[in-house]
């Protein structure tokens, strides 16, 4: 039997988060005996995906604090990497870009680098350093990736670097695990007391500006003002917490109708009891949190940017709105409220979509198919070498 093809895989951290989360799945459903892992961050161990990672199979290593701690880590990635031996090493985005100089200077494994989101507002200048970055990953990759055409597309635009030699695969989503289930739908809403006839809006996510969370309140506000009754649920942690919270404390009527739960470990439960789900961020990649509402059967609303209609057909699989207009926003809440039986079929050709187009046996063989393809590197050449 030949040896495993082991792969190291090096984030910038492991915070929840959807490339994270993506990972996880993909190490979760790739196969053991001819795939060994073991995940590297640069930053301490966090969240619950790193729970998640089959016992005994997947190692998930960290530099220590002071390596984490300098403004250069590519020797400190170079010890891991000449401890752990892999055939490939594959970097994510452009803050773990430094694995790529540090695979290049061991020389004897294969280099893949994928681009997984966008954490900043695309209409204003990316930083120099961080453009920098990006096209020095690209060029050390023996293979580049992108989750999304968009933003594929964005990154070529913005490096220079060739659009052809950027492949693109989709992030897939479990339909096993994310999946509507009447049971625990009455059993969510009971336990936050959210009755049948309350309309019940939800979002999970990192509370970080790009998101763009008071968007839907502003939303929100339009439609209280209709007096239909309504709930909210706002899973995820992160530096807008105290806004969005002093926004809600602004609406005392809102008191008990929006509960704000911070991190959660029950996402699926959670998304069974909502009747619509909201994605409002001012750019995506792929939203993971956009596939896994969908493959729950709910009628889901997103802005039109990013990757977003590249997995929501606008009228079919879901519904689309412009980036920052919470009055359009509020009017698909309000259509989708009083139309029951539209919901439904909103949310059965949503789970259609993601299971024809985004499961994740699908993203699993395509990654597959990309670390067999791939030869051990040549020796490392010129000044690189020398880091």
């Amino acid at each position: 039997m030949s040896m495993p093809i082991r792969i190291l895989h090096i984030v910038d951290t492991w915070a929840v988060g959807g490339l994270q989360s993506g990972l996880t799945n993909l190490i979760e459903r790739m196969d053991m005996a001819h795939f060994e892992h073991v995940v590297c961050t640069m930053r301490p161990v966090d969240g619950p995906n790193a729970q998640r990672m089959p016992a005994g199979q997947t190692r998930v290593i960290c530099l220590s604090k002071e390596e984490s701690a300098s403004r250069f880590q590519a020797p400190a990635l170079t010890r891991r990497i000449r401890e752990v031996k892999p055939d490939i090493v594959h970097t994510r985005n452009w803050g773990a870009f430094e694995g790529l100089l540090a695979a290049r200077r061991v020389g004897v494994c294969a280099r893949v680098h994928s681009e997984h989101g966008i954490d900043w507002d695309t209409t204003v200048k990316e930083p120099w350093r961080r453009l920098l970055c990006r096209r020095l990953a690209f060029q050390l990759a023996d293979r580049v990736l992108s989750v999304s055409r968009q933003l594929r597309d964005l990154h070529a635009k913005r490096t220079g670097f060739p659009a052809r030699k950027i492949e693109v695969i989709h992030n897939g989503v479990d339909s096993r695990r994310f999946s509507p289930d009447a049971a625990v739908r009455a059993r969510v809403r009971r336990e936050f007391g959210i009755s049948d006839g309350e309309f019940c809006i939800g979002c999970v996510g990192n509370l970080i500006p790009v998101k763009d969370h008071l968007t839907l309140l502003r939303a929100i506000g339009g439609f209280a003002q209709s007096g239909r009754p309504w709930r909210m649920l706002v899973a995820g942690t992160g530096p807008e917490l105290s806004k969005l919270t002093a926004f809600v404390a602004a609406h005392p009527a809102w008191k008990d109708r929006v509960l704000v739960l911070g991190r959660s470990s029950s996402v699926p439960e959670l998304l069974n009891a909502m009747d619509v789900y909201v994605l409002s961020s001012l750019t995506e990649g792929i939203s993971n949190s956009l596939l896994e509402a969908m493959a729950t059967g709910l009628p889901v609303v997103a802005t039109e940017t990013g990757g977003n209609p590249e997995v929501v057909i606008d009228g079919d699989s879901g519904l689309l709105f412009p980036v920052g207009d919470d009055s359009r926003l509020t009017e698909h809440l309000l259509a989708l409220e009083a139309r029951s039986e539209w919901r439904r079929q909103l949310g059965q050709r949503a789970r259609r979509r993601v299971r024809d187009e985004f499961s994740i046996d699908s993203m699993v063989r395509k990654y597959e198919e990309v670390y067999e393809s791939l030869e051990p590197a040549a020796a490392p050449v010129g000044a690189i070498a020398r880091i």
